[in-house]
């Protein structure tokens, strides 16, 4: 899952801190995997959420609870836009082992 995030203007550290906040609820989560938040060089305001979920049915169930919808209503009041594309996850490439290198 991949969320682009823009934030108004002076709202970038309320975004940020709402977001570590809403981070351990999404942890709680079993069907979560993890996930990270970005911010792109050089556009302020400007972020991206990578989430990892055992399936999209389980993330769907998660977008519809009372917490992710406690945290959307926050986070609407401060974004001024915004994306979200579901990903196939098509290969992982591990780091090389000193043995590789």
């Amino acid at each position: 899952m991949l969320l682009r995030i823009r934030v108004a203007e002076g709202q970038e550290e309320r975004f940020e801190e709402l977001w570590r906040a809403h981070s351990e609820t999404v942890r709680s989560f079993t069907d979560n995997h993890g996930q990270q938040l970005l911010r792109t060089r050089g556009e302020r305001g400007s972020y991206t959420v990578l989430t990892d979920w055992t399936d999209e049915p389980s993330f769907r169930a998660f977008e519809r609870s009372p917490e992710q919808q406690a945290y959307l209503r926050e986070l609407w009041a401060i974004r001024s836009g915004g994306e979200m594309q579901l990903l196939d996850l098509v290969h992982t490439l591990s780091p090389a082992t000193p043995a590789e290198a």
